[in-house]
C-alpha cells in the first residue's frame, strides 16, 4: 500500500511538472488515471509541504517552491526557463527587441535563455555566455544586490570596457548601482557593446531573494527610443513578477 502511495505521488509530480500551466482537479485526474477523492489527498498533503501550490484559478494546481529545492540546482534553470518563456515571448511581442534570461554566477551575469524579436540587429545569441556585472543592465541587477563589502570588493579590481558606455570609472558604477537601488530598474547605454542599449529588472523570490535577471537589449538607434523609460521598466518588473508567480520560486 505504502509503494502504491509513491507511485500515485509521482504520477501527480510528473502531470504537474509536464506543463507550462495550472492544471485543474478535473484535468488532473484524467492525466493521472486517479480518483478525484484519492487525488485531492495526494494534492492537500504535497501543497502542507509547499511541493504543490494552488493556482491563480480555483482548484487549480502547480508545481510548489520546494519541487525546486528537490530538483536541485540544475534543474532550478529549467524550471526556471519553462516558467519565464511564455512572458518572455509577450514582452517580444510587445516591444520587438530581443529578451535574455540571466541568472547571478558568481560577479558575472549567465544567460540561460534567449528570445529573439523578429528585427534583430548586430545582436547574437547569448544563450550560455558570461558577462562581467558592470558591462550589462543585468549585471547592474545583480550588483546592486550586493552588500557594501561586497560592492567594494568588486570596485577594487580593474573596470574592462567592453563598449563606449561601459562604467569602468568606481564613481559612475557607484552612481549607476545607486540608481538601481533606488529604482529597482537598470539601464545600460552601449555598456556591453558599440551601438547596443539594454535594460533590465530582478525575478525576486518571495522571501525577496534575486533569482534571475530579465534584460531587454535592442539597438541604439531605436531603443528605447522615444518610449517612456519609465513605462518600459514598469512592464520590465509587471512581467518578473508573473514569472514568480507562475513557478512560486
Amino acid at each position: 500500500m505504502g509503494i502504491q502511495v509513491v507511485e500515485r505521488t509521482f504520477a501527480v509530480l510528473d502531470a504537474l511538472s509536464g506543463t507550462d500551466d495550472e492544471i485543474r482537479l478535473g484535468e488532473l485526474a484524467v492525466r493521472t488515471t486517479l480518483p478525484k477523492s484519492t487525488l485531492s489527498r495526494i494534492l492537500a498533503t504535497l501543497t502542507d509541504l509547499d511541493v504543490v501550490a494552488r493556482g491563480a484559478a480555483d482548484g487549480s494546481y502547480r508545481l510548489g517552491p520546494r519541487a525546486r529545492l528537490l530538483a536541485g540546482p540544475g534543474s532550478f534553470e529549467e524550471v526556471l526557463v519553462r516558467a519565464a518563456r511564455p512572458e518572455l515571448r509577450r514582452l517580444v511581442a510587445d516591444l520587438d527587441e530581443d529578451l535574455g534570461l540571466g541568472v547571478p554566477d558568481g560577479h558575472h551575469v549567465r544567460y540561460v535563455d534567449q528570445v529573439r524579436s523578429h528585427r534583430p540587429v548586430r545582436i547574437r545569441d547569448y544563450v550560455g555566455e558570461r558577462m562581467p556585472a558592470h558591462s550589462t543592465a543585468a549585471g547592474l541587477i545583480l550588483l546592486a544586490d550586493l552588500d557594501e563589502e561586497e560592492f567594494a570588493a568588486y570596485l577594487s579590481h580593474p573596470l574592462d570596457a567592453y563598449g563606449p558606455g561601459t562604467p569602468i570609472d568606481p564613481q559612475a558604477l557607484g552612481a549607476a548601482v545607486d540608481e538601481v537601488r533606488n529604482t529597482g530598474r537598470a539601464w545600460t547605454f552601449e555598456a556591453w557593446a558599440d551601438g547596443i542599449n539594454g535594460a533590465a529588472v530582478g525575478i525576486r523570490s518571495a522571501t525577496g531573494q534575486l533569482l534571475a535577471v530579465i534584460n531587454v537589449f535592442g539597438p541604439s538607434y531605436r531603443f528605447p527610443g522615444d518610449r517612456d523609460r519609465g513605462q518600459l521598466g514598469a512592464r520590465l518588473a509587471a512581467a518578473a513578477d508573473e514569472i514568480t508567480h507562475r513557478q512560486t520560486i
